[in-house]
């Protein structure tokens, strides 16, 4: 592996043959000038000429660059229209005097050999200067771009840094609004997951004791994802909480979660919504989907009920209804709340998980209860998906002793 130092060597190494073999340019252009005007010349001579008097005129330019490429304009061009003069004169006698003793004609004076070339040495300086010049304006641009870039590519590290640590303050705070251990009701076993596709979800659960014997199952989906998603699930939440007691059905509670919504959402925004309340006594449960995913319930024979509700979503339309619904749940029964993202997982093939595939999760691991069926649940949404979630995926598990 080559050093630093080498490769600039190498690098310094290219240029000089780029220069010499655009100094052959030169000398070749003048060949065909002074071959177009009838100007006899020697091409050896005038290739030998150029070569020294270019290789002088571009070390005295370089030498003499910092006298005038920081002053404003115009005195950077006038000084650097004088350098190339001087420059030029210099040039001209260097390569004059190896030259007029190897190819001049005797006879003629060394003076009136160095007035005949001076023409050609200023040339041949301007053109050498215009390359510098160009070379000098084109990589204080590029330099210039490059600056730009890494203040950019800085800025926005900086930047995604800093979302990135409010998307996980974001993430914590949403972790503490959510039930940190799950509520339980005698004779039952509840079981809930919360899988966030980002760091922060638009899903929302919770299990909210209303009195001894019943409690509130709360499941729900913000339409969006990201952090506007995120404020609008906090906002539901709180809702919810303020709204839940024991007097209060499904139905009431999602017409006034619905008001709200729809004095406060942005446009085009909306909430679905399961809410249910569980009695331990009765063993019944009743409840109100607003446009959300209908429920499972795998009853301890095996049968299957997807039971149906048909209300709209909430945050759309203030004047919507909401009606109550009832299940009544046995012993061995086990019922399942989740978001779309459950039964929207994909895999490669673009085929979702749907319902199918959780019942056949649900019947396989219904004899570890609640929390063997989330496990599994889990498991085997995450394989199918290969752990690719593009949404959130939450899940609300009841089982009946």
């Amino acid at each position: 592996m080559p050093t630093i130092a080498q490769r600039r060597r190498f690098l310094a190494g290219l240029d000089f043959l780029r220069f010499q073999i655009i100094l052959l340019l030169v000398t070749l252009a003048v060949r065909v000038l002074r071959w177009v005007f009838h100007v006899s010349t020697h091409f050896i001579s005038t290739l030998f000429y150029t070569i020294i008097a270019g290789n002088v005129a571009i070390l005295l330019i370089l030498l003499g660059r910092p006298m005038f490429e920081r002053r404003p304009r115009p005195w950077n061009w006038i000084g650097y229209i004088f350098l190339l003069v001087i420059v030029g004169l210099i040039a001209n006698l260097a390569a004059d005097v190896p030259s007029y003793w190897l190819f001049t004609p005797a006879g003629i004076p060394f003076k009136q050999a160095v007035i005949a070339d001076l023409p050609f040495a200023l040339l041949v300086t301007f053109i050498v200067g215009m390359i510098v010049f160009f070379f000098d304006e084109s990589r204080a641009e590029l330099e210039e771009q490059r600056r730009e870039l890494q203040r950019q590519l800085h800025s926005q590290v900086q930047l995604g840094l800093s979302v990135q640590t409010d998307l996980d303050q974001a993430h914590e705070i949403q972790m503490h609004l959510l039930p940190r251990e799950t509520p339980q009701l005698a004779g039952f076993q509840i079981a809930c997951a919360w899988q966030p596709a980002r760091s922060v979800s638009g899903d929302y659960f919770d299990v909210l004791p209303l009195s001894k014997d019943k409690l509130g199952l709360c499941i729900a989906d913000v339409s969006g994802k990201g952090i506007a998603a995120a404020l609008l699930m906090a906002n539901l939440q709180a809702s919810v909480k303020s709204l839940a007691r024991e007097n209060i059905s499904p139905a009431v509670l999602c017409a006034k979660l619905n008001t709200i919504l729809c004095d406060n959402i942005a446009p085009g925004r909306f909430v679905t919504l399961l809410y249910a309340v569980l009695d331990g006594q009765s063993r019944i449960l009743r409840y109100e989907s607003a446009g959300h995913c209908l429920p499972l319930l795998v009853h301890s024979d095996g049968t299957i009920q997807i039971p149906e509700a048909s209300s709209g979503v909430l945050g759309l339309f203030s004047h919507w209804t909401f009606s109550d619904h009832e299940l009544r749940l046995a012993s061995g029964d086990a019922l399942m709340m989740m978001t779309d993202g459950v039964l929207e997982a994909s895999n490669e093939k673009e085929e979702e998980f749907g319902y199918q595939r959780l019942i056949d999760s649900v019947l396989a691991s219904r004899e570890d209860g609640a929390h063997g069926i989330r496990k599994r649940v889990l498991e085997d949404v995450s394989v199918f998906c290969e752990g690719k979630f593009l949404d959130d995926a939450t899940l609300i598990v009841v089982t009946m002793d």
